[in-house]
């Protein structure tokens, strides 16, 4: 979801622009009120494509824009042009693929690192962002503006598209403007519907670093998503917006349980470190990171890590009960403004969170169960934040129902089960 705070990897990215739609057979259907000719989406690493912890060729074809994208060409509209990575790079950032089970039956994950799109030195040690990306070669103007990484809170900060900012939105803009702010770039683009889905990562990355990442205001996020919308209904466009997910639902803070820590010790308890510094035993209640590393490790006291109240969880591997509140509570304030600017502007919602909801114990969708385990579920991707294949057509069809609930068009939904989900060894 997303996110995209760096969870597992950065790498380099290149800026071949190429035009991809995605083949769907498509029944008759009508635009209702909503004009289609120039579709434009605006997000971030879930708009881009982003899965398996990296951003590649194809994730970027089955984005839930490209998605929607190829359901809307019989409107006769202009094209989807996304910045995909070329031949030789179509691996572009690199990302994780799934080796196999371990005798226990633990993932074994590894990355794929060849034909990466990387381009100069090695990722800045003051950042740890890229630092060198190609140039871009290409005049096409871009539909798919999901750029990783970034919060509602940069739209408006200039030169976050320089070697300063924010790497994967500099590859999407020419020398020229790479100090044009976010909301200049995409409002340029005059779109007759737009998709909105940013945000997520404004509170995201709180509860991926155990809330050492503040979250954005949300008064903050109330006062520029309104000026966002504004502009982009400015030249008479209209359009869609996505509400944020609940972040504490995603299998990234929900695959290594409190239970099963504590499991691997003997039925142990499990210490960690809250986020006031204090070290205490953990609940149910405290939600443990997918990257939470040396379990079990005994440190120069002799303590094993997790086991010992000498030598506890760290509070970054930790979303202890208290800041699982403060994550609830911050997503439920920004979706109150969603909705009500959405309510203001004549916009439709897509309520990610009624979607999610409908997988938690399991669901069915086009004959394929789903749910939001880890791997097994089918709609999270290998870095547990981010979706599958799979997972961004449900998503597109949940966008497509809500356009087609507000706008009165037809737009058909897509099969899911074209679509795949975690990719297991041959």
């Amino acid at each position: 979801m997303n996110s995209y705070k760096p969870i597992l990897f950065v790498l380099f990215l290149s800026v071949l622009l190429f035009s991809c739609r995605t083949k769907i057979n498509i029944g008759p259907q009508t635009s209702g009120t909503a004009n289609f000719y120039n579709y434009v989406a605006l997000g971030n690493s879930l708009t881009a494509g982003y899965e398996d912890g990296g951003l590649y060729q194809e994730g970027q074809i089955n984005s839930y824009p490209n998605i929607i994208a190829g359901q809307l060409h019989v409107f006769n509209n202009s094209g989807f042009v996304q910045p995909l990575f070329g031949p030789g790079q179509q691996n572009g950032s690199g990302f994780l693929h799934l080796a196999g089970f371990t005798a226990s039956g633990n993932p074994i994950l590894d990355t794929v690192n060849t034909n990466l799109a990387i381009v100069g030195a090695a990722k800045s040690a003051a950042t740890g962002q890229l630092q060198y990306l190609y140039a871009p070669t290409s005049s096409y103007t871009l539909n798919n503006w999901g750029v990783p990484g970034i919060r509602l809170s940069d739209i408006l900060t200039p030169g976050y598209g320089s070697s300063a900012g924010n790497p994967y939105f500099q590859r999407l803009l020419p020398a020229s403007q790479t100090y044009a702010t976010y909301q200049q770039v995409v409002v340029a683009t005059k779109p007759t519907f737009f998709t909105c889905w940013l945000g997520n990562n404004d509170v995201l990355g709180y509860a991926t670093s155990g809330g050492t990442v503040p979250i954005t205001p949300p008064a903050t996020f109330q006062a520029l998503y309104t000026q966002l919308m504004s502009a982009m209904l400015a030249n008479g466009s209209n359009g869609a917006v996505g509400t944020i997910p609940d972040v504490t639902l995603i299998p990234y803070l929900n695959t290594i349980t409190v239970a099963k820590v504590s499991a691997m010790g003997g039925g142990a308890p499990v210490w960690i470190t809250t986020g006031t510094g204090t070290i205490r035993q953990a609940t149910s209640a405290d939600l443990i990171n997918l990257t939470v590393a040396g379990i079990g490790v005994k440190n120069a006291l002799g303590a094993p890590k997790g086991f010992s109240q000498y030598n506890p969880l760290l509070n970054s591997e930790v979303l202890d009960a208290s800041e699982v509140q403060t994550a609830k509570a911050t997503v439920a304030s920004y979706n109150a403004s969603i909705n009500q600017i959405a309510a203001q502007d004549g916009l439709a919602v897509m309520d990610i969170n009624a979607l999610l909801n409908q997988f938690i114990n399991g669901g069915e969708v086009d004959g394929i169960p789903l749910n939001l385990n880890y791997i097994t579920g089918g709609i999270f991707s290998l870095d547990g934040v981010h979706l599958t294949p799979r997972g961004y057509a449900v998503v597109a069809n949940a966008w497509i129902s809500a356009i087609n609930a507000k706008f009165g068009s037809s737009i058909a939904l897509v099969n899911v089960a074209d679509y795949r989900g975690v990719k297991f060894p041959n």
